[in-house]
């Protein structure tokens, strides 16, 4: 039932947007038509985009809560990404053609506009109605986090301020200064261009699945301070629609039952719901750290006797550690070499020890550094006559 509400919501948002683009978009052409005003007509353009962005809008939110089906697995979120990422391709377009017809009349043309009491008139009523939907829309966005819903709203708060700049462009031409009509028109083109571009980079993100910046890390934050889970890790999240997609994986205690382990992880997804959120939570069993310990430390005995039975290949060698990373074990060492050797032959000592290593411990990665020899260490002795 909440789930109802919620859709209904954004959809009488979305018809209320509908309407009011409708209405605006006539009282503006016709005026506009009337007095020969660019800044009207511009308005008049950029409401027509609007209302035909709102009907994609109210479109795109009646059909992105369908639930999943046989074709859309993950469901119909993602066309309200598309829907808005329509939009903004729309005001580009349409911004284009405003800069042309005011350079046109700027440098090229002399049209004569008529300014009277409707010019201002619609321009204030204009900006009346933009800000009460803007508001209505923000707040259902916000609430809903619907991305069609936050690009009505992003269009009619630019409108608001284009707006303001017709109307000072008309006040100007009532008083004989006609080109601030059209530099009016031209600044808010400008203005639209930015805001598009804008939104057309956030809705290009959901679409390529780029992760919600900083979430992932809000999310293990939570999730580090619920009872029973000792780690996270390979989270991964994209946006779809208003919705938050992913998964992750939860490091538990080795010891604890299948059944509670089970449980843990459906309270992390609850938990994980008020993101509006469909993440599939893995859970595995944690590392038992003494017997990593020991078993890393097998792997350096098993190392410095391989290094040790081919010392004859080098001078020296320091810092012997395994390491355990995510990807996987890793063996590291310094080897002092002496400082007569070619690039090449250094290359080669190493890549036979890499192999002997390899061949003991077929499982890890070896990294190994050179290091010149400087005839100071106390470690090498003798050997430094190598060179």
């Amino acid at each position: 039932m909440e789930a109802e509400l919620k859709i209904n919501e954004k959809v009488q948002a979305a018809r209320k947007s509908v309407i009011a683009s409708f209405f605006l978009t006539g009282g503006k052409l016709t005026v506009g038509l009337l007095t020969g005003s660019l800044g009207i007509l511009s308005e008049a353009a950029h409401s027509a985009l609007d209302l035909a962005a709102a009907l994609i809008t109210f479109f795109a939110v009646k059909v992105s809560d369908k639930p999943a089906d046989e074709e859309h697995h993950y469901g119909h979120a993602r066309i309200e990404n598309l829907s808005a990422l329509i939009e903004a391709v729309l005001l580009l377009f349409t911004c284009l053609w405003i800069i042309r017809e005011a350079v046109l009349r700027l440098f090229y043309q002399d049209v004569s506009v008529e300014i009277n009491i409707w010019s201002f008139l619609i321009i204030i009523v204009s900006i009346i109605v933009d800000y009460l939907r803007s508001q209505e829309l923000s707040r259902v966005a916000r609430e809903q986090n619907s991305q069609a819903l936050e690009a009505d709203a992003l269009h009619f708060l630019s409108d608001i301020f284009s707006s303001f700049v017709v109307l000072i462009g008309l006040i100007f031409a009532r008083f004989g200064i006609e080109q601030a009509d059209p530099v009016a028109a031209f600044i808010v083109a400008v203005v639209v261009i930015a805001a598009s571009l804008k939104l057309a980079k956030k809705t290009v993100d959901a679409l390529l699945d780029k992760a919600p910046e900083g979430l992932d890390k809000e999310i293990t934050e939570e999730i580090l301070k619920m009872p029973g889970v000792a780690g996270v890790h390979k989270v991964r999240l994209r946006q779809s629609g208003g919705n938050i997609q992913g998964d992750l994986h939860l490091v538990m205690d080795s010891n604890i039952s299948f059944t509670d382990g089970h449980r843990i992880a459906s309270q992390v997804e609850k938990r994980l719901a008020k993101y509006n959120s469909d993440i599939v939570v893995h859970f595995e069993p944690g590392v038992d750290w003494e017997e990593l310990q020991d078993k890393m430390q097998q792997m350096k005995k098993i190392a410095a006797a391989v290094l040790n039975d081919n010392s004859a290949e080098f001078n020296s060698y320091h810092k012997l550690d395994i390491i355990e990373g995510q990807n996987g074990t890793v063996v590291a060492t310094h080897i002092v070499l002496p400082k007569g050797l070619s690039v090449e032959e250094a290359r080669n000592r190493c890549n036979d020890l890499e192999q002997k290593i390899k061949k003991q411990l077929p499982e890890v990665s070896i990294h190994i550094r050179i290091e010149p020899c400087d005839n100071q260490c106390s470690q090498c002795g003798d050997k430094c006559n190598l060179e």
